[in-house]
């Protein structure tokens, strides 16, 4: 799915009602991800178009305003000319404004939805860290099961710190490095996860958390981005 053009879509000169279409499709295509439990990427592009709708909204409110009170509510002694093209500008003005607001409107139960499944998987996807370890270097282990497929996954983390505008961007990757089925293991998770980290894995004294839950919804779309959100933030803590 490629990612929706806002500026193109809001350019001037614009098929608004091809415009229209095109969103309309675009909202449909993320409702119906959502209501299947799949969260991304389709609740981070709803995110994403707000953002800019309501960035493009706002600019041109200033553009209006200015236009209402600097070109509409003076009389033009100019040529006639000047005052068409200046009739032209403020139409397409209006038009552009009508859409965003559409727009914005057409988005918000999507967002809406999306949060509430966001807010109900945060809830029932607990994180536990097992180790007391200090945190080494922002690296570290974490578990995830995937219950649809009746299997723990263990990944490792590495978080990278970056500066932009005088704030801290915190980012993280993550890397699969096993999977076992459920039946294999004969003790808790956390024994087996200490067991990992003691004598199958090369970092020293790491940092692990463990996350438990009965959910099976989508693993890929949803389970792991939530669960690498909330690490995230866990991490951050320390």
């Amino acid at each position: 799915m490629t990612t929706l053009d806002v500026k193109k879509l809001t350019s001037c000169g614009s098929d608004w009602e091809g415009n229209q279409y095109t969103l309309l499709s675009r909202v449909k295509v993320w409702t119906d991800q959502i209501r299947k439990n799949k969260l991304f990427p389709a609740l981070q592009e709803s995110i994403q178009t707000n953002i800019n709708l309501e960035e493009i909204l706002r600019e041109n409110l200033e553009s209006k305003w200015w236009f209402d009170s600097e070109i509409r509510a003076r009389r033009l002694n100019e040529r006639i000319t000047v005052y068409e093209k200046a009739q032209q500008i403020g139409f397409q003005l209006d038009k552009l404004l009508e859409f965003v607001e559409w727009a914005l409107y057409l988005n918000r139960p999507v967002l809406a939805e999306g949060e509430i499944l966001r807010s109900f998987i945060e809830e029932n996807l607990p994180i536990r860290r097992i180790t007391s370890s200090k945190n080494y270097l922002g690296k570290g282990y974490f578990t995830l099961p995937d219950n649809k497929k009746e299997r723990l996954n263990i990944y490792y983390y590495e978080v990278n710190w970056d500066w932009h505008k005088n704030e801290v961007i915190h980012n993280m990757g993550t890397e699969l490095i096993r999977s076992v089925p459920f039946e294999s293991i004969k003790s808790s998770t956390e024994e087996f996860v200490m067991d990992f980290i003691n004598n199958y894995q090369q970092l020293y004294d790491p940092v692990a958390f463990i996350f438990e839950t009965d959910l099976d919804f989508p693993y890929e779309e949803s389970m792991l981005p939530i669960a690498e959100e909330k690490l995230l933030d866990e991490i951050k803590v320390y």
